[in-house]
Order: structure tokens, then C-alpha cells, then sequence
């Protein structure tokens, strides 16, 4: 089916489910910003426009948090805020991280599952510095959860207005600015299961100075601390699990004591480990293998210092300043099981593995040795000492992550002449994380593996003299806590990534009216802003060499300018007529010029119309555009992940084999005299998949993404029910030569039948004609699309119980209608809706997600109850399980029901003395996460489930605010 006919079909989906649910309410219109909030004669600016309109409706659909939603949330970090709405994918948190090598603890935004480079994050309208090496992504840690105002989320594109990267949509953190007093709070939470404790202190003070108060300045100053989870503290992950084995059977064969295998050239002669007595035994027993998550986390700890400030100052009566400070300090640790160490890591040149003249071989090792190659059969004699071993008491590869984040705003806004006022403004921000681990030098390991009995000392020391002399200790593998602090101390190496990124944003804008129609003034606002990026990525000296476990790794270094023009405008074109209420034409337009991709234009055009009061449709088209980001044009080529997976299609050629292929494959340097050393055909071995891989790096002459966003929808706020709305949108992003990398087996498939260099030149091969590595660089090779409609419904009404009391209740639901992507051409068509992991990190495909919170408000006392479903959903579509006793129980892990969780807050304000008591119950009834192992698509290490569900379980907090 091609795109036209998909969006053909998915609108009129829309349009069937937009119709029920106005026949339901009775009409359909445009959502305002905050359907609570009263109307306004005051000018105000919400997210997705630059104009200043007398009324809190906007142009597009907007979601809103606000300040007392976050509160009854109890939730320390906004993320954990913004996870609930229905529009909003997980992105990076804490309890996803574990593995990364930087970034850990980090928390971002995705909406509509895009991605967070596609989402774009503002702080009172304006850019904030990213907070992961060469992209876009900002961690939200950075933004303190008690100065937030109000959340404004637009989703669909929004580059016209903001620029690049806001293809999904647009976050926007208002801060509070005209707080006046004291207010402090402390909170304190514990999970359960007595873990996962989180300790919360902030402090807001705010005031108003100068003559006739011409001043105002807001401080937050906030400290949490939260202390993560392990993996073995809860039963789902207390224990290695795979497919649907858990336990001993699942446990690693990487352990703590080693396992050893004695070669010869044909191949193993005798396996053999220890037991926990350090006795030699032959083979290896299950029972003595390794359990992982008993070293693994759920969650990061996570704590944070964070200080920012609203400050203005009113110079005349046409200029204000402003200065918007922010400082932050996030600390987080990983902690993983350690490195599951092989051979093959450190003999990189042919050696058949550990010395079989190493003097720690046990004695019973040693006779099976001499025994063995001194008879008379040299095809018998063991050659080398190949092992696995976990390197528990040589090196911890956990990280230490630090991020620091310094951001100024500041400028001048103020009124021209007539209903026009401008804005001038200059944005700093620069983010350092530095992460800290360890890793082992893999020439000073083979030294330290290479060890004799020193003929004078009877001692035993390192082979080489210069080795020695360089401080070299021999290190003993064989069994349990072997290994010396000296010898650990040898081959041991830091391993640190250290990422800056900086960001400078210049920016003027204008707005006010041009002229009078008969149906109100036509609005416009202009601008242009200069921005300018820079990220750097700088690895140990080891990672660059590519001497370490972990792969080779280049450093990043990257910058790009940017310079717009923008501008928007506000037609009324109807009012106060015969069904046309009003009638409004609105548009927006931005032209960048790229110092990387060149020049690109986004717009955006849309109409509003009431045909009768309480009812308002609206409709929005926009073409947006993401350039690439810094990591994507110039991430060199490094890391790489084993190319086991990929085929070589010369597999099998010989000098007289006719498959289309194989004259192509015959022309390869090397590959038919390799084939003729080995029975004249082309066959690849265990050692030479094992050393096959495939790395991934970014590419200069990448292009922007461009993306089509429809919208349609409207609002129904009833006079004759007071305090009621309902609003639906249906939405349809379809993102043109997005950013992905080509698969491997795709690359060197194409190498082979089309010679096109394009292909050709990203496989390298050994000089025998095998393959050695693939290099994936990015390309605009894919399309995504997804589409659906977004409900909202608020309801307010006084109850009558006690004086002044309210019930309230707010309902969020997203009901998704497609969600597929084409990786690259030719590619099949992936279908991600109603699937939980979808390949390429496009995100989960819930065809319904809502959330709903219920309060009831009687003055002093308050108490609120919400609920989030997360929609039935399958682990992999199209997924049979393998045949065996087995299929019906990994069939049922594969498809996970609705998941309910539910919220309950308290609070009373005793108001006379300043003081409000609050406490909360999260994860109410606690709700485990679905099963899901190691061996599923969606599974997180260490968690046993996946991302998008709650890992910790029932959770109680409890605070105090005082106002002074």
C-alpha cells in the first residue's frame, strides 16, 4: 500500500472515530490551552505561536501540565510527570541506562515514539543546551520540578516556529517568575520492598525590588537524591533468565573462577573450571556457572543539585531585562556484573590463546598437558589455553557519571509604538559530563598471562625482562579470588569519556498588528536568530587504540551554524456572523541556512472556526525539518558490534561454481587461494564469524529529515455545563529521508550484485577474501509514519459536602491508528502498531494509552486519585515461538494485557501556620512488569521487562511545604 493510499485510509479512520465522539459530546472544537483557566483579556503567548492572542485558545493542540498537577504527582523529576501523558514515549531514564556508556541516570522526552532528537525542548520559549554527546536530546534532569509553572507539549511539526528538531513536536518549560515569599519542601519516599529511597529538598523565594517595583527576581534552589534499585531485590530479575528457562540453567558461562579449554590444532582437547573449594574439576557443571542480575540494576541512583533564577528588571517604559540563570550538577552510577572476559579479547594475532607454559596451570592440568604432547602423535599436542573468565577482582567496569550544566538567558523585550512589542535575547549553555570506569590493557594482560619460574627467586614472574622491568606482575586466573591487588593493578587502565557540548542561540523577534479587518486586526510576528553548536567526545587513549574490551572508539568532534529568518501571521477572517462565529487563517514560515546541509524551509498553515460559541474546529498542515544532528555527520567509524548474523553471499564459492554471485565473489583478492587451501571451496569458520563486525558512524553528506504533519480536530466547552471540555485531534506524521543506518547483511548483499562503490567500499576484508568488517555509515535511507487521535476531557463541579469543595476530572487518551517504517528502499514494510519493541528505536505502538486523575478540592484538604492504562500490546507481531514444551508459555509472554496503575495523593493545608502535610501511595496495588527475558525484542537488561512499565512497584512518599 503506498503512502497515499495509507494516509487516504488513516484520515478517514480519523475522521469515523472524530465523528462518534462529537455525536457522544454533541459538537467538536479546538482545545484551549488550560480548559480550566478562565478567559483572559490579557495578551499571552502559548506554545506553537509567536503571536500574543487575547485568549488562552491555540492554533494547534496543546497538552498542559501545571504546577498542581506535578505536585499531586509527588514526582521529584518532571520526567516522571511527563511519562504518563498518552502522547509521550520513555526515551532514556534511569531505569533503562544501566548499560550505556555515558548518559547513565539521564532522562529525556519523546514524543509520539520518534525519538528524542525529534522532539524539541524549550525553556520559557527558548533553547536549552543538549545534554548527550552530538545531538539534540536534553536531559531533563537540568530543569528543577518545583520552579516548572506549567508544561505546554504541542505535538506535530513545529520547526516553522522553533526550527530544527521539533519534527514530533515541542516541550516547553514555563518557570515561575513573579513568585513572591518563601516557600520550602522536603519530601522523603521508599519503595515496598524497602529500597529505591528518594530525598527531595527545595527552596523557592521570590521578590520584588526598585522603584515602584520595577525589579522581580525568583531563586529555586532544589537537592534530591534518589537511590536506585537492584536487580536482585525483586523477583521478577532476582535471576539470570532466558526464553523461559530462569535460574542455574540460564546462569552465564562466563564465571568467576574461569573456564579453561585445552586445544590443539583440531580443535578442544578438555574443558575444565573449579568449584568453589578451588579443586579442579573436568567439564563444566551448570551449578557453577554465573548469575548476572545478581550484580545488575533496576535503577540508577540518581542525585541532583540545581539552581535557577527569573530575574527582570524594568529599565523604561519600552525595555525590560531579563537574566535567566541555571546551574546543575547530576551524579549517577552503573553497576554491572563484571567483564565477561574472553581469549579472544586480548590474542589478536593468531596465538591459539594462554601460554600452555603459564606457571599458575594446576599440576592435574599440567600432566593432562605432557601427556598429551609427548606421545607420538603431533595432531594430539595441546597448543594453547583458550578461557572465558569474569574479571571480578581485577577490574570494575561500572560508571561514574558526572554532568555539569551552566545556561544563561538573557535579553531585553519590551512595547514599540502602537500594539507592537519585540524581544531581543542571547543564549549560553554549555554541558560537561565526565564518565569514569575501568578497563584492562590488552598488551600488558598478554604480558601478565605470559609467566615462568624464575630460576633464581623460584619465583614466579612475567616472561619478557622489559615487561618486568616496566612493573609487569604475572596474574593468576585459575579459580576463585586468584587474582593479586598487584597484578590487577598491572593491566588495569582508566576507562573515561569526557563529552562537552555548547550552544549559543542570538535571537530577535517582533510581533504586533498590521491592520484592521472587519473581523479583528491581523496579526504577524518576524525574527531571525543565529545559533551555533558544538559537541566534543574525547575517549582514554586505550578506547581510541581499541586495546581494551570494549571496542575501538574515535573521538567526536563537531560544529555547525545556523541562521533563520522567520515569520508568522494571524488572519481574522469572519466574526459575529451567521455560522461563523469566527473564521482565522493562520501561517508560519522559516527559511535556515546550514553551515552543513545548506538551506531548508519549513511552513506551516492552518484555519480555526466557531461556527457557534462553545464549539471550535481546527485544521493545521506543516512541513517541518531536522538537519542532522553533530554525531550523525561526523561520529567517525568505531565500536562495532560481532557480525555473527551477517552471511557472506562468496560463502561456498569455488573456481567452478555457478551461482550469479560467484564470478563477482572469484574476482575478491585472496578468496580462491583461500578456498583452494581448504577443499576448494570458500568456508567460513567459528574463529572467522567470531572475528567479523560490524561498525556504525555518521557521514557529512547526510541531508535533512523532512516531515509532513497533518492535524484536525476541535473543542466542545458547553455553556450549559459549566466547567466541562472535550476536545479530539487526529494527527498523521510522516517523516521523509529520515537518519538510519543500512543493515549490514543489506551492504554487503548490494556490494556483491551491483559493485556499486556506495556499498563496496563500507566492506573491508582480510587479505584471504573473508570478511572482516562492515561499516554501516548513516544515510537518508528511512520513512516513518505515524498516526492517531488524541482525546481530552475535563470536567469540573462543586459538590456541596463542604463549603467552597470541587470535584474534578481530567482524562487523557490516545488511541493510535498506524505506526510503521521503511528502514531503507526496498526494505518490507514494518508495522509497529500494536507492538511493544519496534526495530530501529522507533518507539512502543500502544493502540491505546490514557491517563485519567480524579480530585476532590474542599479547601485545606485535597485528595487525588489517578489511574494510567497502558493498553494491551505484543512483544514482537508476526512471532511464532519456537516448537517445543516451551511454545505455549513463550506465546503467552509475547502478548501482554492492559496494565492499570494507580495513584493516590493526600494532602491538608493547615493555612493560619503556613504548613501543607502531603503523602502518597504510587503503584497503588503494586502492579509487577510483565515477564518478559532475555531472548524478547523488548527486554531490558537486568529488568527482565520492558522499559515502558513500571520496575519498582508500590511506592509511599510523604512532605512537608512551608510557606514563610
Amino acid at each position: 500500500m503506498n503512502y497515499v493510499r495509507r494516509r487516504q485510509t488513516a484520515l478517514l479512520a480519523g475522521v469515523a472515530t472524530l465523528t462518534t465522539a462529537f455525536a457522544i459530546s454533541g459538537a467538536a472544537f479546538a482545545q484551549s490551552a488550560d480548559a480550566n483557566e478562565p478567559a483572559s483579556v490579557d495578551t499571552i503567548v502559548v506554545t506553537g505561536s509567536r503571536i500574543a492572542r487575547p485568549d488562552l485558545e491555540a492554533a494547534t493542540p496543546i497538552a498542559v501540565v501545571t504546577s498542581e498537577t506535578i505536585a499531586q504527582s509527588g514526582a521529584s523529576n518532571i520526567q516522571d510527570v511527563l511519562r504518563e501523558l498518552p502522547q509521550i514515549g520513555v526515551g532514556t531514564t534511569r531505569a533503562n541506562s544501566n548499560f550505556s556508556s555515558s548518559g547513565n541516570g539521564a532522562a529525556t522526552v519523546d514524543l509520539r515514539n520518534l525519538g528524542p532528537s525529534r522532539t524539541l525542548v524549550l525553556v520559557n520559549g527558548r533553547r536549552f543546551v543538549p545534554g548527550f554527546a552530538g545531538t539534540s536530546a536534553v536531559d531533563l534532569n537540568n530543569i528543577p520540578t518545583d520552579f516548572i509553572d506549567r508544561v505546554e507539549v504541542v505535538t506535530g511539526g513545529a520547526s516553522a516556529v522553533y526550527g530544527s528538531d521539533a519534527i514530533s513536536g515541542v516541550v516547553n518549560f514555563i518557570l515561575k517568575d513573579k513568585f513572591e515569599g518563601l516557600t520550602a519542601r522536603a519530601e522523603y519516599g521508599i519503595s515496598d520492598y524497602k529500597d529505591n529511597e528518594r530525598y527531595l529538598f527545595s527552596v523557592t523565594g521570590g521578590h520584588a525590588f526598585g522603584p515602584d517595583d520595577r525589579g522581580h527576581v525568583a531563586v529555586n534552589v532544589t537537592h534530591d537524591s534518589e537511590k536506585g534499585v537492584l536487580s536482585r531485590d525483586r523477583a521478577l530479575s532476582r535471576e539470570d533468565r532466558s526464553w523461559a528457562t530462569v535460574g542455574v540453567p540460564a546462569y552465564s558461562s562466563f564465571p568467576a573462577q574461569g573456564r579453561f579449554d585445552l586445544r590443539t590444532a583440531n580443535g578442544s582437547a578438555q574443558v575444565f573450571t573449579f568449584d568453589h573449594d578451588n579443586n579442579v574439576v573436568l567439564g563444566f557443571p551448570q551449578e557453577l556457572a554465573y548469575n548476572r542480575n545478581a550484580d545488575r540494576r533496576i535503577s540508577l541512583p540518581v542525585e541532583r543539585t540545581l539552581v535557577s533564577a527569573n530575574a527582570s528588571y524594568r529599565l523604561n517604559d519600552h525595555a525590560t531585562f531579563f537574566f535567566e540563570p541555571t546551574w546543575s550538577k547530576v551524579t549517577s552510577s552503573a553497576l554491572l556484573e563484571a567483564y565477561s572476559f574472553d581469549w579472544s579479547f586480548i590474542y589478536k594475532n593468531g596465538q591459539p590463546g594462554m601460554p600452555i607454559t603459564n606457571a599458575y596451570i594446576p599440576a592435574s592440568i599440567r600432566s593432562i598437558i605432557d601427556a598429551r604432547n609427548s606421545d607420538a602423535n603431533p595432531a594430539n599436542d595441546i597448543t594453547g589455553i583458550q578461557f572465558r573468565r569474569r574479571q571480578n577482582e581485577v577490574y570494575d567496569r561500572s560508571n561514574q557519571a558526572e554532568r555539569e550544566t551552566y545556561r544563561i538567558a538573557t535579553g531585553v523585550r519590551g512595547d514599540l509604538r502602537g500594539d507592537w512589542s519585540y524581544e531581543l535575547s542571547y543564549v549560553y549553555g554549555r554541558m560537561q559530563d565526565s564518565t569514569h570506569s575501568q578497563d584492562i590493557d590488552a598488551t600488558k594482560y598478554v604480558q601478565a598471562l605470559d609467566s615462568i619460574v624464575d630460576s633464581a627467586t623460584n619465583k614466579i614472574v612475567c616472561r619478557d625482562p622489559a615487561a618486568r622491568a616496566a612493573g609487569c606482575v604475572p596474574i593468576n586466573l585459575f579459580g576463585f579470588d586468584t587474582v593479586s591487588a598487584e597484578s590487577s593493578a598491572y593491566v588495569i587502565v582508566p576507562r573515561w569519556v569526557e563529552i562537552d557540548n555548547e550552544q549559543q542561540v542570538f535571537s530577535a523577534s517582533a510581533t504586533g498588528g498590521l491592520f484592521d479587518l472587519p473581523a479583528g486586526r491581523v496579526q504577524l510576528a518576524i525574527g531571525a536568530e543565529h545559533r551555533r553548536e558544538r559537541s566534543s567526545t574525547d575517549w582514554d587513549p586505550i578506547t581510541n587504540a581499541g586495546n581494551g574490551t570494549s571496542g575501538k572508539q574515535d573521538d567526536l568532534f563537531g560544529r555547525f551554524t545556523v541562521s533563520e529568518v522567520f515569520g508568522e501571521v494571524h488572519v481574522p477572517l469572519l466574526a459575529g456572523v451567521r455560522f461563523a462565529d469566527y473564521l482565522g487563517f493562520n501561517a508560519a514560515a522559516r527559511y535556515s541556512d546550514y553551515s552543513t546541509v545548506g538551506g531548508t524551509l519549513s511552513w506551516n498553515a492552518g484555519l480555526e472556526y466557531t461556527p457557534v460559541k462553545g464549539i471550535k474546529l481546527r485544521a493545521n498542515y506543516a512541513e517541518a525539518n531536522r538537519a542532522p544532528n553533530i554525531s550523525e555527520l561526523y561520529a567517525a567509524v568505531s565500536g562495532g558490534a560481532n557480525g555473527s548474523t551477517v552471511i557472506d553471499p562468496c560463502n561456498g564459492t569455488s573456481a567452478t561454481s555457478t551461482r550469479p554471485q560467484d564470478a563477482t565473489c572469484r574476482a575478491i583478492p585472496g578468496l580462491l587461494v583461500e578456498a583452494a587451501d581448504n577443499g576448494g571451496t570458500l568456508t567460513y569458520t567459528a574463529f572467522d564469524i567470531n572475528w567479523m563486525s560490524v561498525q556504525q558512524g555518521g557521514n557529512p553528506d547526510l541531508r535533512e529529515e523532512t516531515a509532513k504533519t497533518l492535524t484536525i480536530g476541535g473543542v466542545y466547552t458547553p455553556s450549559y455545563i459549566p466547567g466541562f471540555h472535550f476536545s479530539a485531534d487526529y494527527f498523521d506524521i510522516k517523516i521523509d529521508n529520515a537518519i538510519g543506518a543500512l543493515p549490514a547483511q543489506i551492504v554487503v548483499d548490494r556490494c556483491i550484485s551491483t559493485a556499486d562503490p556506495f556499498y563496496c567500499n563500507a566492506v573491508e576484508r582480510f587479505p584471504n577474501g573473508k570478511l572482516r568488517r562492515i561499516n554501516t555509515r548513516l544515510v537518508n535511507v528511512a520513512e516513518i509514519e505515524t498516526s492517531g487521535i488524541d482525546f481530552n476531557l475535563g470536567y469540573r463541579h462543586e459538590v456541596g459536602l463542604l463549603a467552597g469543595d470541587s470535584l474534578s476530572l481530567n482524562v487523557l487518551y490516545t488511541r493510535l491508528l498506524s505506526m510503521e517504517k521503511t528502514s531503507f528502499e526496498g526494505a518490507p514494510l514494518e508495522q509497529n502498531l500494536g507492538q511493544l519493541f519496534a526495530e530501529g528505536r522507533l518507539g512502543s505502538g500502544y493502540k491505546n494509552r490514557g491517563n485519567a486523575r480524579l480530585t476532590y478540592d474542599a479547601g485545606a484538604f485535597s485528595a487525588s486519585w489517578q489511574v494510567t492504562w497502558l493498553g494491551a500490546i505484543r512483544d514482537r507481531l508476526d512471532w511464532t515461538p519456537p516448537a517445543g514444551p516451551d511454545q505455549a508459555y513463550l506465546a503467552q509472554l509475547n502478548t501482554v494485557p492492559n496494565v492499570l496503575y494507580h495513584d493516590l495523593q493526600v494532602r491538608y493545608d493547615l493555612q493560619d501556620s503556613g504548613l501543607e502535610l502531603y503523602a502518597g501511595i504510587n503503584n497503588l496495588f503494586n502492579k509487577t512488569p510483565p515477564l518478559l527475558p532475555t531472548g524478547f525484542a523488548s527486554n531490558v537488561v537486568g529488568v527482565e521487562s520492558a522499559k515502558e512499565y513500571d520496575p519498582y512497584g508500590r511506592r509511599f512518599f510523604a512532605g512537608v511545604r512551608y510557606r514563610f
